[in-house]
């Protein structure tokens, strides 16, 4: 191997050793071509730079984990030793899980949201070049850190990171993987409640929450539990507001619009040219999940709400929508290559 700062290799320890541990199969999200980040991470494991653990995961499934060993910490200490001294810090992160199960799961879905921060280019790096960032970037913040920064553990809150937007606007980041989670509307209120309260937080309004699933499906799923007050799972509050985003290109392009009013702008203007579809202030394909729940009537409910007529969203979520959608609405699909096509058009004006 040739080690450098560019090498895929490197990169993979150094992100591992700010996350702590990291499951294998994320290593599908990273981009680029899976098989040779697979054989680069396979080489790392056999070479003693990063420890493979194995559990058994919900419903029995095996999860292959990754942490840094001290050869690993010492790869990084030689080619770059401020990113060595940052994660001997551990402001993102413990080590690793300690080989527990529910520990190790819970720096799982630190790491998923941490990627994903990354691929939105978000100042995520601990240091002064980030807290400088603060309301003229994004910026991400781990829960790990801002507990440790209030002095306030807050374990039973569910909750992996805040977004921050130059709008002085944040949002919690949660990560579902495949299924809902337990949730308590009153611990997340306290860690936001903890957050504004800090030096970092200091300014900030709470905008929203994403969750963010592994497919758009999963929506469908998280809507009639929500309308549940006596669900035990993630349901509505007065204090929430949820979006749900899948972890994939379509994913971060969509989030980026939430994030982003001016994103947004040029997003409905681009598909009103293109596909007729009309401006709303709350467009329905963002997946708000309170909007999604007014296609959805529960068994039995005889109470009468105003409900949409019609809604247009994403050829990637009508399965989703049709599935939850039982109140004969009309379902205008749009084509998701809309999506690709302004990114296309946005990187051409840049370039020029």
């Amino acid at each position: 191997m040739k080690w450098n700062t560019e090498y895929f290799g490197f990169r993979l320890l150094v992100f591992v050793g700010f996350c702590g541990e990291v499951p294998v199969a994320l290593l599908r999200k990273t981009g680029g071509c899976y098989d040779y980040r697979r054989r680069v991470m396979t080489e790392l494991v056999r070479t003693g730079y990063l420890k493979e653990r194995k559990f058994r995961g919900e419903r029995r499934r095996v999860v292959r984990s990754l942490s840094l060993t001290s050869r690993g910490l010492n790869q990084i200490q030689h080619l770059s030793p401020g990113r060595a001294e940052q994660i001997r810090a551990r402001l993102l992160a413990p080590a690793d899980g300690q080989g527990d199960w529910r520990r190790t799961q819970r720096l799982h879905r630190n790491a998923a949201c941490l990627l994903l921060a990354h691929q939105l280019g978000a100042r995520w790096v601990p240091g002064r070049r980030r807290d400088d960032a603060r309301r003229k970037e994004l910026v991400y913040y781990s829960a790990y850190e801002l507990n440790k920064v209030c002095g306030k553990d807050n374990k039973s809150a569910r909750v992996s990171g805040v977004l921050l937007t130059p709008g002085e606007r944040y949002y919690a980041l949660y990560y579902l993987g495949r299924r809902n989670m337990r949730w308590n509307p009153e611990t997340e209120l306290l860690f936001r409640d903890q957050f504004e309260q800090s030096e970092a937080g200091a300014g900030f309004s709470y905008s929203g929450s994403i969750l963010l699933g592994e497919a758009w499906e999963q929506a469908a799923d998280l809507v009639p539990h929500a309308l549940n007050p006596r669900s035990r799972l993630i349901r509505f509050a007065r204090e929430d507001f949820f979006y749900y985003i899948a972890f994939d290109e379509n994913g971060r392009r969509l989030l980026r619009a939430i994030l982003d009013e001016h994103c947004l702008y040029q997003l409905q203007q681009y598909l009103l040219r293109e596909a007729h579809c009309p401006v709303t202030n709350e467009p329905v394909y963002l997946f708000p999940l309170e909007l999604l729940a007014g296609f959805y009537q529960l068994p039995g409910e005889r109470q009468y709400h105003v409900r949409p007529g019609l809604g247009w969203f994403f050829d990637f979520q009508m399965p989703a929508i049709e599935r939850l959608c039982n109140t004969g609405a009309e379902l205008v699909s749009l084509p998701g290559s809309l999506l690709a096509g302004l990114d296309r058009k946005e990187g051409e004006r840049n370039g020029s």
